[in-house]
């Protein structure tokens, strides 16, 4: 069946008018879904599951009813949403909501398409339930997020709480192979459209000492075994993407390929921002080859990414983090590594990763095969990855039966109205996938015992077996925080103000992930400790100072790379870290709103000079558009120390500084000009 013969014809522009044949699998799932079924659709990687999430789209636009589509990552939200921007020629309204967890879901009226991380859609349920009345349908891509024990439990919470609140809505759930969906499609009543189709064909086998197996048969290769592979690839016009298990071991493949392979690229006219790579890195790009972990800058690997997609990158090494993150597929795919170090010990990445690596393999529209194979380093190694290939796959299951998720939610339930009693929450948790696969009935105490934390600790109050959520437990779970982050944020304001010791605060929160400490480290740590009369020497407290001191050097402008070289972490990390703090210190600046109202300046000032990575000085600089914490401080540096200086500057004043050309400095003096209007308005 033709695309143009199940959409309107409009639709078409969508997919630049080319009116092609719907795989069956999509037909289908269309066909479901348009006689109000909920479906859950699982295919492999880069079969065309996202065409029918758009289709739906549509035709819930055209009914009247907005859409939601939910994903795991902001990286993938993002790329969403640069997708889904075509839909704005045939009038559908789409935006993107990935963080500011605060902000009122009001602002969904304005729009037909809403793309959220699962953790921002949970946050607008938790601060308004009703808007769901708005909605006709919500897609949850990566379905199978939900067995994630970080993402997951938020993922769950969202899909019960539509399944609870609102189950007229349609439900479309986005899937990888999993052995469980006809479990998962009951949990969410829903019909199944489960397909091993792939658009581009996928060989799959094994490296094994110096050969090549598939489907039995056996390759010799050669000394350089898998590098003979991606020289195949290449050659024949393809690119290869290989998983290492730590940054370490991609940084270090990287660099042994430009050994192995010479691709020139012009390296200045790539358009790269001088000083985004280093040294080597640089030399690795110029050689077409690179690497990605998150622990390099945002900029970093947007820049990586386009050079990949661009062609320039041919051999890309990765962590397993990008599987599941941006959409890059190459030719060739090895998975070098079947194993990562997790928890004190070595032990096998689960199948479902594993697929999804492979799923890279194969570029639509590019290759007409797709390579993707395991190197096995051992015979034990080798009958895992036989078991990859050929096994069943790891069914997903619930994770949200921890203490500290059922008091978030229990909470989030009281706030929210969605329940008011221990029935009206026993009754939401028995729409979950937890009691789907567990017996309910046994996680009652947990219910009373996070009830009893919520009321001593003044989150709620309780009358005749009726709870109610003070205004303290309100703006926590507007906030989105852990009712433990909330409670540290409060105990450090009866603190006197210091940066650094709000800093070890926010970093002790459960909401913060620290950075590791070393044994290296520990003098510097326990002086930071001692500075600040904190006799708690934990793993935890440690780990808590050192994140507090790196936080530090973020907003007194040391410079990023300067940070990352002296505590032996990544930019990216680093960003990371200040993304979480970021919103941590907001929480606290609220709170403060709330019990320390004559530290509400200071607190909001570190709030921005967190986010920022600046001192206070350039605060008010930064708000300039275009002008970020280099630019500010080169500004400053310069002489020009407040908007009213850079509003009344000449253009050739501030092109002269490094960095700033004149159509720059133009539009920053503009900026603000119209700045300066409005204060003085």
């Amino acid at each position: 069946m033709k695309l143009s013969e199940i959409t309107p014809s409009e639709f078409l522009k969508v997919t630049d008018n080319n009116d092609f044949t719907l795989y069956e699998h999509q037909e289908e799932a269309v066909a479901k879904l348009r006689e109000n079924k909920n479906v859950i659709v699982s295919v492999p990687t880069a079969s065309g599951k996202t065409l029918i999430g758009y289709i739906s789209i549509y035709d819930t636009y055209l009914k009247g009813k907005k859409s939601m589509y939910i994903v795991p990552l902001r990286s993938l939200a993002m790329e969403k949403f640069s997708e889904l921007l075509s839909l704005r020629n045939l009038g559908v309204k789409v935006t993107m909501s990935i963080g500011d967890y605060d902000v009122p879901p009001s602002f969904v009226k304005n729009y037909d398409v809403i793309i959220a991380t699962s953790e921002r859609a949970d946050s607008m349920l938790h601060r308004d339930p009703d808007i769901l009345n708005y909605f006709g349908l919500v897609i949850i891509d990566e379905i199978h997020m939900i067995s994630d024990p970080s993402r997951g439990p938020r993922l769950e919470t969202v899909i019960s709480s539509l399944l609870y609140l609102n189950p007229e809505i349609l439900l479309l759930g986005l899937s990888a192979t999993v052995s469980n969906i006809q479990e998962i499609a009951e949990w969410m009543n829903a019909e199944t459209v489960v397909s091993n189709f792939r658009a581009v064909p996928l060989e799959t086998g094994i490296i094994f000492k110096g050969n090549l197996i598939t489907d039995g048969e056996k390759k010799h290769l050669g000394r350089d075994d898998e590098v003979s592979l991606i020289k195949e690839s290449i050659e024949s016009g393809g690119q290869a993407l290989v998983f290492r298990n730590s940054r370490r071991n991609a940084e270090k493949y990287a660099q042994s390929m430009v050994n192995f392979f010479d691709f020139q690229n012009d390296f200045e006219k790539l358009e790269i921002p001088p000083d985004l790579f280093n040294e080597a890195q640089a030399n690795m790009v110029a050689h077409g080859v690179m690497f990605h972990h998150a622990g390099l800058s945002n900029d970093q690997r947007t820049m990586i990414e386009k050079l990949f997609k661009q062609g320039y990158i041919k051999i890309l090494t990765a962590t397993p983090t990008l599987a599941a993150g941006v959409n890059l597929p190459a030719r060739t795919v090895i998975i070098r590594d079947i194993t990562r170090f997790s928890d004190g010990y070595s032990k096998p990445i689960s199948g479902i990763e594993i697929q999804q690596m492979i799923g890279r393999a194969g570029r639509p529209k590019y290759d007409k095969k797709g390579y993707g194979y395991i190197y096995a380093a051992s015979p034990g190694m080798l009958r895992v990855a036989e078991g990859y290939l050929t096994g069943e796959l790891e069914p997903v299951i619930s994770r949200m039966d921890s203490n500290s998720l059922i008091r978030f939610n229990v909470l989030a339930l009281i706030s929210s109205g969605i329940a008011t009693d221990l029935k009206g929450i026993q009754d939401f948790y028995g729409k979950t996938l937890l009691a789907a696969q567990n017996d309910i009935d046994g996680y009652e105490l947990a219910f009373e015992s996070a009830l009893y934390f919520l009321k001593d600790n003044d989150f709620i109050t309780e009358e005749n077996d009726i709870y109610s959520a003070t205004k303290f437990g309100r703006l926590t779970s507007d906030l989105y925080i852990d009712p433990v982050s909330s409670l540290i944020l409060k105990k450090c304001l009866d603190l006197e103000f210091s940066e650094e010791l709000y800093l070890y605060y926010i970093s002790k929160t459960p909401d913060m992930l620290t950075f590791n400490y070393r044994a290296s480290d520990y003098e510097y740590l326990e002086e930071f400790l001692d500075r600040h009369n904190i006799s708690d020497f934990s793993e935890e407290s440690m780990g808590a100072a050192k994140t507090a001191i790196i936080l530090n050097e973020w907003i007194n402008e040391v410079p990023i790379n300067t940070i990352a070289e002296t505590f032996g972490i990544g930019p990216g990390d680093i960003q990371a870290k200040a993304s979480s703090a970021d919103w941590i210190s907001y929480s606290l600046y609220r709170l403060g709103s709330m019990f320390d109202k004559e530290n509400e300046n200071n607190l909001l000032h570190l709030n921005i000079r967190i986010k920022e990575g600046v001192k206070e000085e350039i605060i008010r600089i930064i708000e300039i558009p275009q002008v970020g914490r280099v630019r500010g401080r080169r500004l400053y540096n310069n002489g020009f120390k407040s908007i009213d200086d850079i509003a009344n500057a000449r253009v050739e004043d501030i092109s002269r500084i490094f960095g700033f050309s004149t159509k720059l400095a133009k539009d920053i003096i503009e900026n603000a000009g119209k700045l300066n209007n409005r204060y003085y308005r």
